[in-house]
């Protein structure tokens, strides 16, 4: 490891964001190898290649470009060089990934408790059929009884 230089790491790192092997927990994973690779990890281009990879409409809030150099793109689009040398990547891409997170969270109870408002509905609807099941029998019941009455009165 220690004979390749940082921008050779740089690059590979780059190239498995790009070609989607590399994602942010192998990222992570990679940071805490050892200093080096943490030191790398840490460039806000790798982040940023990330964030745009995985949440594509990032780009449309801060006027991001899918190239080699987006941090110097967004200085260029509406922002100042201040604003845009202010932006944390990673921290950007942390609090980007637990809004999805907690999104994919919210629609999945969603979905739980549209299918166990069906399953309260059909246990409901069937209770109902019980009752009036059990009432038919009821009357069914009676007309048999009345019917052998009848039968029983014939024959006298």
């Amino acid at each position: 490891m220690s004979v390749l230089p940082d921008e050779l790491w740089t690059r590979i790192m780059e190239l498995g964001i790009q070609t989607k092997t590399l994602d942010q927990k192998n990222l992570c994973c990679l940071s805490i190898a050892c200093r080096r690779l943490h030191r790398l990890a840490a460039d806000d281009s790798l982040w940023s290649r990330l964030l745009l990879s995985d949440f594509p409409s990032s780009a449309r809030d801060f006027n991001l470009k899918n190239d080699d150099n987006s941090t110097s793109s967004i200085r260029d689009n509406n922002c100042t060089s201040s604003s845009a040398a202010s932006v944390n990547f990673k921290s950007l891409y942390r609090i980007r990934y637990e809004k999805d997170r907690e999104q994919k969270r919210l629609a999945h109870r969603r979905t739980v408790l549209r299918i166990e408002s069906e399953i309260a509905e059909r246990l409901r609807k069937i209770q109902e059929i019980e009752l009036q099941t059990s009432v038919e029998k009821e009357k069914i019941n009676k007309a048999v009884a009345e019917l052998l009455n009848m039968h029983k009165a014939r024959a006298v």
